[in-house]
């Protein structure tokens, strides 16, 4: 039965939608003639000289494939006046050929875009005089200024450093920019954009590496800028460190941007890092910020300094580099809270499921009061086998201020020597000789020689501080002529599993892939690799080379919450004698995009995948 149901608004609640404040625009016409009017008394925004502008941070430093083609695409419905961007817009190859070929893909991806965009070089867009005179041949010049609207955008160049390092504003460009400003005194604003925050590097960066503790100061030039800035409304825009800081410096705010599509641990907006552009509103009174992410937006406080100095301060002071065994070692956290009110949370250590991990205490309270600093210790041993090392604890802090409103997640790894231990205890996997009839390529595992198959164990977070959400079966069997690979990827959504490369040498590995790579006489050079996506697209190369051809037979299967793939490689392609190479380096990566997740097979940071130094072992049976 359908009900009926009456609704009676107070009467100041009508009142609020009896205001008639737009009737005054001449643009606005409407259809009610009751004195009451359903609108409030607010003025329609529609002053011509508040104008909208996005910037795009950094692409390089690790590119991350589909990230920024993706950013223009969304960006583009938002319909900013133009876009600009704070550098490090391709890798930066070594020869001229190779840098025109990346400048034109990355121009492909802005093609989308209705509006004009500035580029500004960044260290990967200029790193070394053929990177310049490639940047010099397409955009003209280094560093340049433009007026909107009474609005002054002042857009440096940090690249002018003797071999481009260190940063540095070299004194023409100083001189060039002090007389910038001296031409455009009454404009109503100011906007800096440069790639490096030099700003920064003047204080001077403290660096932890490896336990010890380090501070990187370089003389930038930045000071005499700053100093012809003084006195006028300004803001100062710059990426480079792949995290979103907002400093407030001389007055002004200072914004270290995060990414679009470059190299993060995307940890998210308790650390600032986050794929995001940056949405400008220039009004009277100066402008107005809100980061776009992706998948939604956030307020231009979203990661301040004092947040940035808690997360910085997250790490060990000690580092172990004898990782096995390992008896009773101290570790020692000093927090200290910046603050305007108190800092609660907790430190609890996540174990392994394996229990050869001891940590002493497992959980800690913690309570700082507004620039208080306390030293928290723990003892932690290992017991078990150097085998069994990985996965190695992690310490998980979670901290509440601002009256419970605002929570600081964070994982912190263990301060070991992981590659170092990763180089003397390798994983090994075990391709055992074919007795019966190969398996029959077509994504189905159930053939008897995968039976009889020994699965390889269990991935490892290809993050130090990540997780394996997912499980993934691999099995390894050869025979003379060919390697063959039964994998099944389980899958916990299977709904947003990403496979939409179609074409052969494509960027699979953007999609929800696998990766194979091989070292087949173990000389850390000649390697080969083999990916394939969901939808059984390849992607082989050697090292770079994608001209090189696996001659795989590959097919991939399964549905639901696991797919399959399935592959045989002709022994003969791998140029490999086993006869004489029985101890192959081998990796195995697992891509999952839609889950941000990397996981790897031989312990290790996901960086070092191509590196095939920290390999496992591939024995032959």
């Amino acid at each position: 039965m359908m009900k009926r149901f009456s609704i009676l608004l107070p009467a100041f609640y009508l009142t609020t939608f009896a205001l008639a404040g737009p009737e005054d625009d001449p643009d606005f016409s409407h259809s009610v003639t009751s004195e009451k009017k359903p609108w409030t008394d607010k003025d329609f925004k529609n002053n011509p000289d508040h104008f909208q502008f996005a910037i795009l941070t950094d692409r390089t430093g690790g590119v991350r494939p589909g990230v920024f083609p993706e950013a223009v695409r969304k960006l583009n419905e938002f319909q900013p006046e133009f876009v600009i961007t704070v550098g490090d817009l391709i890798a930066g190859r070594s020869t001229k050929e190779e840098l025109r070929e990346e400048w034109k893909e990355f121009n492909a991806f802005l093609e989308p875009f209705e509006m004009p965009f500035f580029y500004l070089p960044g260290n990967h867009d200029m790193k070394d005089p053929t990177g310049t005179e490639v940047w010099d041949e397409l955009f003209g010049v280094r560093h340049y200024s433009f007026v909107y609207k009474d609005v002054l955008f002042l857009c440096l160049n940090s690249q002018d450093g003797e071999n481009w390092r260190p940063p540095l504003i070299g004194k023409p460009q100083i001189e060039w920019a002090k007389a910038e400003l001296e031409k455009h005194p009454d404009v109503r604003w100011t906007m800096v954009f440069i790639h490096q925050p030099v700003w920064l590097m003047e204080e001077g960066i403290v660096i932890h590496r490896n336990g010890k503790e380090t501070i990187n100061q370089s003389n930038t030039g930045w000071p005499e800028v700053e100093a012809a800035l003084a006195g006028r409304k300004h803001t100062v825009f710059a990426g480079h460190v792949h995290h979103y800081v907002r400093y407030h410096r001389n007055d002004t705010n200072y914004y270290t941007l995060g990414t679009t599509g470059g190299g993060s641990r995307l940890r998210g907006v308790a650390f600032g890092e986050f794929d995001h552009a940056t949405w400008v509103t220039m009004t009277d009174d100066g402008p107005r910020l809100m980061n776009i992410a992706i998948d939604g937006m956030m307020t231009e406080d979203v990661h301040t300094e004092a947040q940035h100095d808690l997360w910085r301060s997250l790490y060990f002071q000690e580092y172990i580099k004898d990782t096995f065994p390992l008896e009773e070692q101290t570790l020692t956290l000093r927090l200290k809270s910046e603050f305007e009110q108190p800092l609660d949370g907790r430190l609890n250590w996540i174990l392994p499921l394996n229990q050869d991990w001891k940590v002493e205490p497992a959980l800690s309270n913690v309570l700082l009061q507004p620039g208080e600093e306390k030293e928290f210790i723990f003892t932690i041993s290992y017991e078990g086998s150097r085998e069994d090392y990985f996965p190695a604890p992690r310490l998980d802090t979670n901290f509440i201020y601002a009256d419970s409103k605002v929570h600081l997640n964070h994982s912190i790894p263990l301060p070991i020597d992981y590659l170092a231990h990763t180089q003397k205890h390798p994983r090994e996997a075990k391709a055992g000789r074919l007795m019966t009839k190969p398996p029959r390529i077509d994504g189905d595992l159930s053939d008897a020689a995968w039976q009889k198959a020994e699965s390889l164990p269990s991935l490892l977070p290809g993050n130090r501080s990540g997780y394996v959400n997912v499980p993934t079966d691999i099995r390894i069997r050869h025979d003379e002529e060919n390697l063959y690979f039964g994998i099944t990827c389980g899958e916990s959504q299977p709904q947003n599993i990403r496979a939409e490369i179609q074409e052969q040498d494509g960027e699979v590995t953007s999609d929800d892939s696998i990766e194979l790579f091989f070292d087949a006489d173990r000389d850390e050079n000649f390697i080969q690799v083999i990916a394939v996506n969901r939808a059984g697209v390849v992607h082989d190369r050697r090292r770079s080379n994608s001209s090189w051809s696996s001659k795989a037979e590959v097919a991939t299967g399964g549905e639901g919450k696991e797919w399959t793939v399935e592959l045989a490689i002709p022994l003969s392609s791998l140029e490999a004698d086993l006869s004489q190479h029985k101890n192959w380096g081998f990796q195995f990566v697992r891509n999952r995009p839609h889950a941000k997740e990397v996981d790897v097979w031989n312990p290790g940071l996901w960086e070092m995948k191509y590196e095939p130094a920290h390999y496992g072992r591939l024995v032959f049976e």
